[in-house]
């Protein structure tokens, strides 16, 4: 995503609890046992107890969607998706299961399947405010950004307090060229949570792309004090520099860039060039 990056909200995962109706006995202990395995983040053990409820009650949705988490957790997405599809097929309404299935396919860059399960989740439960996010997200990573937006209009409106949905409307602003309105959701992001260095370098690279090169220096400075180790903003304040004729502060950002990630040093070489044959504005 070039040097702009998305915070993309936790991937939240909701685990489910199962009806005391559904099944009794030993399907219901061995269920039970993988809740509080699941809940100490022991998730083997949580997998093995699940297996046990299934066995004995292959007709658990809440078991298969359990164990599809306990699985997701574990990186196994596709053993995941098949634990989710098994309990969808038990039980159409369970709305948890399309949301972690498309979390689990949305992990996977499968964005055309969350999309489909998030509509489901958003038909079930239209005030799901993660599931507008996540879909969000997904539209966005699509280049879809004018539905990125609406998603996030959305998300706004239900938790207008979440600085991550001013921050990832305004990236989906940037990328439509509309950087005004993207400065605004950055400005209020960091209104709402003002130590997010990420969202201070997004404004910074916005200022940069209106030319208002002072008011991008002032953002990546911020920036560099709330996260002095992230090389790629140090590579953005260079360039800007380097527009401005300041050839040493340029310079010196580059090389404390490729000092903290050596992997950039093919991408500011010739950054590096052009500052040496650029003219150095005095100070």
């Amino acid at each position: 995503m070039n040097n702009f990056s998305i915070l993309l909200a936790a991937l939240a995962v909701l685990w489910t609890g199962m009806p005391q109706q559904a099944c009794a006995g030993e399907a219901q202990n061995a269920f039970n046992e993988g809740v509080t395995y699941q809940r100490a983040g022991k998730l083997k053990e949580a997998v093995a107890a699940y297996d046990k409820a299934i066995k004995a009650d292959p007709k658990a949705a809440e078991a298969y969607n359990n164990r599809g988490l306990a699985y997701y957790k574990l990186g196994r997405n596709e053993d995941a998706i098949k634990d989710y599809d098994e309990a969808l097929k038990i039980n159409n309404k369970l709305t948890d299961g399309y949301y972690n299935r498309a979390n689990a396919h949305f992990v996977q860059k499968q964005y055309y399947q969350a999309i489909r399960d998030y509509d489901e989740v958003i038909k079930q439960k239209p005030k799901f405010i993660q599931a507008y996010n996540q879909r969000g997200h997904a539209y966005y990573n699509l280049s879809q950004y004018e539905k990125a937006i609406q998603d996030f209009d959305q998300s706004q409106k239900l938790n207008p307090k979440d600085p991550e949905i001013y921050n990832s409307r305004g990236l989906a602003q940037r990328r439509l060229g509309k950087n005004e309105l993207a400065l605004r959701d950055y400005t209020e992001s960091i209104k709402l949570d003002p130590k997010n260095a990420e969202v201070y370098n997004n404004r910074a690279n916005a200022y940069s792309l209106l030319g208002k090169y002072d008011e991008a220096l002032k953002d990546y400075e911020q920036a560099i004090k709330l996260d002095p180790k992230n090389a790629r903003i140090y590579v953005n304040r260079g360039v800007i520099s380097l527009r401005q004729g300041k050839g040493d502060d340029a310079e010196k950002d580059f090389k404390k860039a490729v000092e903290l990630d050596p992997s950039l040093r093919e991408k500011i070489e010739p950054l590096m060039g052009e500052q040496k044959s650029a003219p150095t504005k005095r100070q």
